[in-house]
């Protein structure tokens, strides 16, 4: 399944990308392929809020680990101040979820707070 995460850079992080210059997109790649995904994109943005995306593969039963992983190993590494995935659904399998929320809404599955 593909997935996106997205986050801000540290300032720490920052600076280390001044100092030494390089590629990033390894680093992340090698990480993925450690949980037998795959990086598809690393893309820097680098606009304040959100500074990164990348788009990978992530076989489902291992998503879980990769956010604890995310949130231990990225993170506590100094270099990443946030970092969120969420998964991405292509337009046309996407009609699946929009009938599924289509039959719950007709069985009342869900209903709002009332004022």
């Amino acid at each position: 399944m593909l997935w996106v995460s997205y986050g801000r850079v540290s300032q720490e992080g920052i600076q280390g990308m001044v100092t030494n210059p390089s590629n990033r997109a390894e680093a992340v790649g090698k990480l993925l392929e450690a949980y037998g995904g795959k990086l598809i994109s690393y893309h820097m943005l680098m606009n304040g809020n959100i500074d990164f995306f990348i788009v990978s593969d992530i076989p489902d039963d291992k998503i879980a680990d990769v956010a604890i992983v995310n949130a231990m190993l990225v993170r506590g590494s100094g270099a990443i101040e946030t970092i969120s995935t969420v998964p991405a659904v292509r337009a046309e399998d996407a009609i699946t979820q929009m009938q599924k929320a289509q039959q719950m809404a007709s069985a009342m599955a869900y209903q709002a707070p009332t004022k």
